[in-house]
Formats: C-alpha cells, sequence, structure tokens
C-alpha cells in the first residue's frame, strides 16, 4: 500500500483557504444536528475533497497545529472535519484529570489525537505507535507542538516480545491491526516492559486501540503489575470484543475497576477509585 506522507514541507503549505476554513465551521457544527445532519455533512466532505488541491491540510485544532490527511486514515478526516465531536467524553475526563505527575501511556497513537491533547494539558506521555507511515505523521504531529512533549516509540504492544506483522485497511489507517498474513513486520513488546524502560513507576491512564489485540495487552498487564503501575482510568476500544481469546475487563474487576461508561464511538472507559 503506498502511503501519503509530508514530514519535510514547512507548516502552512496546506494551509485551507477562507472558504474551506469557513467550510470546516460549518460541517462541524451540522454534525450534531442528528441523522440529516451527518447526511449534510457527507456531502459536504465530498465537496471538500473537491475543493482541495491535495489530500493534506495544515490546520490548528485545540490550539494545537496538526498536519492532517484527507484521505486514507478517519482519526485524521475526524480531527479535520468534526474535532468537537471526536471522542469528546474520553479526552475531556483526560485532560481534567492531567495535572503534575500525570502520566499517561496511549497504546495505538495514529496521528497523535490523544497523546498529544493530554500533554498540552499537562500530562507525561509516552505515545505507541506501530505502523511506520503512521508514525511518521505523528512525529510531525509532535514536532509542530514543541510546548507538548511526549515520548514517541515504534512498536506494536503485546504479550511477548518480538516481531509481528501488521495487515493494513487501504481505506482506514486506523485499522491496521495484528496479523502474521499482513506484510509489514514490527517489533512487539509487552507494556510492562515499555513502562520499565521508560522509568514509569506510576501510571494515572492508560488508552488501548488497537484493533482486537486489546487482550494481549492488558490481560498480562492488568495480571502482572504492581497496585503503583495500576492507572485510575483505562479507555479501551471494545468493538473487535470477537477477537480477544480473554476478556480482559473481567481481570480488570478483580484488580478493583469498575465500568464508567461506553461511549459512542465503541470505547470503555473503566475507574479504579483510589
Amino acid at each position: 500500500m503506498s502511503v501519503i506522507v509530508d514530514d519535510t514541507s514547512p507548516f502552512g503549505a496546506y494551509r485551507p483557504n477562507a472558504v474551506q476554513r469557513r467550510l470546516y465551521r460549518f460541517m462541524a457544527g451540522v454534525y450534531r444536528y442528528g441523522w440529516i445532519g451527518k447526511r449534510i455533512f457527507g456531502r459536504l466532505r465530498w465537496l471538500d475533497r473537491t475543493l482541495a488541491s491535495g489530500g493534506i491540510a495544515d490546520v490548528e485544532r485545540f490550539g494545537l497545529r496538526w498536519r492532517l490527511y484527507r484521505r486514507g486514515n478517519v482519526s485524521d478526516s475526524r480531527l479535520l472535519l468534526r474535532p468537537e465531536s471526536f471522542d469528546p467524553l474520553e479526552t475531556d475526563l483526560l485532560r481534567q484529570r492531567a495535572r503534575p505527575g500525570f502520566a499517561f501511556v496511549d497504546v495505538g497513537a495514529n496521528c497523535g489525537f490523544y497523546a498529544l491533547r493530554v500533554a498540552a494539558a499537562g500530562g507525561r506521555v509516552v505515545a505507541v505507535e506501530p505502523h511506520p507511515e503512521m508514525f511518521r505523521r505523528l512525529q510531525f504531529n509532535a514536532a509542530l507542538n514543541p510546548d507538548c512533549p511526549a515520548r514517541l516509540l515504534q512498536c506494536a504492544v503485546g504479550d511477548r516480545k518480538g516481531e509481528i506483522r501488521l495487515a493494513e485497511d487501504p481505506r482506514n489507517l486506523g485499522r491496521t491491526r495484528i496479523d502474521q498474513a499482513g506484510t509489514v513486520a514490527v517489533e512487539m513488546r509487552p507494556l510492562l516492559d515499555i513502562l520499565g524502560d521508560e522509568g514509569l513507576d506510576r501510571l494515572s491512564a492508560l488508552k488501548v486501540d488497537v484493533e482486537g489485540f486489546e487482550d494481549r495487552v492488558l490481560v498480562p498487564f492488568l495480571r502482572d503489575a504492581p497496585e503503583a503501575l495500576l492507572p485510575g482510568t483505562i479507555v479501551a476500544e471494545h468493538t473487535w470484543s470477537d477477537h480477544w481469546t480473554e476478556d480482559w475487563r473481567q481481570i480488570a474487576g478483580q484488580r478493583g475497576y469498575r465500568e464508567w461508561a461506553r461511549t459512542p464511538t465503541g470505547n470503555v472507559i473503566l475507574i479504579r477509585d483510589p
């Protein structure tokens, strides 16, 4: 698969014009109005692609700079066209909890939407993204926001050390998943190993979005982590739960977690009270 990445042109090279900026504001607003709003939004997205001279947009969202790609990654598209509707419950909760000493690990960081917003709120962030070209996009977005430092790691996270393969979804890089029939070879590391190597002896929040591999990330972590490393908040995708070999939520319950919310975008939020 050929993946578009421009991490050499300066920020602003793909700045939307005035008409596009007004269109984006309107699209973000109309998306909130139920089924009809979403239908209108879909037609306007086609208009944006018609007006655009290229597939890339340099924009500011939530006070941060981003280089976003109109095609091939849903997270980029959401952040470009309807940012306020992109996982608001999850990100608001994490940002409200961020304070000095807050440590957040983002497994499946994609373009950096969670990682950079939590870093901007004052958290210490480790962002993990295995896909090589998606990682380049993450690096570029992080470099655009030097006041929001995040530690970036290119690897997969799972239940063992070793090499695994990724199967790409050509329509959405965010749906890239671990599959031995895949064509992209990457390193895999257990989460506890990563925390140890990064010198993290406490963890405040954890997000895991790895397309059906959540159990391989979370079961060994929740089973073996010392009390100090158990985060107060876990955000994890559950829409691929039929691919799990073990339900990590049961182990989480045994370690004191309770389900706080399920969100419209397929995430479950677990809270562990002090």
